[in-house]
């Protein structure tokens, strides 16, 4: 089926035939400009949809693909606290064991000489001649002196006793924390190859996605100034075919050029007036990293990771937060989404992780995945909101 401007043009060729040779030169050179003007700037808007399709599809693929380095991003962050809390312990462990080790060798000296001392008096050894004598006074003196050497003779075997005892768990703990450093170190690691090969996807679909709408842009501006020339070739050609019985043309007045007043420089974005001085504090804290790169694993000073940056921002006011999405929402006072205030975290995905630090209007600063900067966000624009909490 012909499009309406195809018919459109077949019709004023038709009405044209009738008309004498110039008048109809006249018109066809009218109709010819109008269908220019007409159609040539519709070609530039189509071209320019199609870079906004294109360049929606490229960013679409590029958040699809941070979406899954954050979830394994966030689980590489726990397992570095984990590890820390390992390391942590297995040095305490290590510790006892020390400890442990000193009173073992301090109770030794004492177990020898109990059991030297036993050696060499025999079985019974002094406790038969106190038994034996025949002075009882004697006798009753030596018993009760035979009771006190065995009760310290039991509490140093017992103090031995324990010793040892303790350096064994003290071992076996540690062993087990050895076992839990080198499993954590592992799990790492794999981790690391995962995020890494999904960062090295996702950054060939953002050079892509620039390329593309690079190339678009270039179709666009391209479309533009040919349909500039085409209504300045037209413009000559209605001059040059103008009816010499035309009535005369008025002068029109040569356009009053304004010149517009200097755009004054964008001022950086003002900290919002809060009432609690901690979010104040962890405001300040997120506003004075805008612009700075993102990093998985990174907690500043010069590069973050989602909950690197709101961990670092609550620290600023005095509040202890995981280096974990999913862990700072389950740790803090969760609030409704009508009732967001400045400083309060908000949370994305399913399971969660994404997190950022909201600044009031709608809006948000996150550290959003690799290759970007720490910038304000719309929360409008994510399509996966999950909740928000006040630390």
């Amino acid at each position: 089926m012909a499009s309406p401007q195809i018919v459109f043009a077949a019709d004023i060729a038709r009405r044209t035939r009738r008309l004498t040779s110039p008048r109809r030169a006249f018109l066809l050179v009218g109709f010819t400009a109008a269908l220019a003007l007409t159609l040539l700037p519709t070609g530039a808007a189509q071209a320019d949809q199609a870079t906004s399709v294109d360049t929606a599809a490229g960013q679409a693929q590029v958040q699809a693909l941070a979406d899954k380095a954050e979830i394994v991003v966030e689980q590489y962050d726990a397992s570095q606290d984990a590890l820390s809390a390992a390391q942590v312990q297995l040095a305490t462990d290590r510790a006892a064991i020390t400890a442990a080790q000193t009173t073992v060798d301090s109770t030794q000296v004492q177990v020898d000489a109990i059991a030297r001392d036993a050696y060499e008096s025999g079985a019974l050894g002094g406790a038969a001649s106190v038994l034996l004598s025949q002075d009882p006074q004697a006798a009753l003196r030596g018993a009760d002196y035979l009771q006190r050497v065995a009760d310290s003779r039991d509490r140093d075997l017992a103090q031995a006793t324990n010793a040892r005892n303790a350096l064994v768990q003290a071992q076996a703990s540690a062993d087990q924390e050895l076992a839990s450093v080198q499993k954590l170190q592992a799990s790492l690691q794999a981790e690391q190859k995962t995020i890494n090969a999904l960062i090295g996807k996702q950054q060939a679909a953002l050079d892509a996605a620039q390329a593309q709408a690079a190339d678009a842009a270039a179709k666009v501006a391209a479309a533009t100034a040919a349909a500039q020339v085409s209504r300045s070739q037209t413009r000559t050609a209605l001059s040059a075919a103008k009816p010499k019985a035309a009535a005369p043309v008025a002068k029109v007045a040569a356009p009053v050029v304004r010149v517009a007043a200097p755009v004054a420089k964008a001022a950086a974005p003002a900290v919002p007036a809060v009432t609690s001085s901690k979010a104040a504090a962890a405001l300040r804290y997120a506003y004075a990293q805008l612009g700075k790169a993102y990093r998985y694993g990174a907690a500043g000073a010069r590069t973050f990771d989602c909950s690197g940056l709101t961990m670092k921002a609550w620290a600023a006011a005095g509040v202890a937060l995981s280096h974990n999405a999913a862990a700072q929402y389950y740790s803090t006072k969760h609030v409704a989404k009508g009732a967001l205030q400045p400083g309060d975290l908000v949370y994305f995905g399913r399971p969660i992780h994404h997190v950022g630090i909201y600044i009031g209007g709608g809006k948000f600063i996150e550290a959003p995945y690799t290759g970007a900067k720490i910038r304000i966000s719309n929360l409008s624009a994510r399509h996966d909101y999950a909740g928000a909490s006040r630390p």
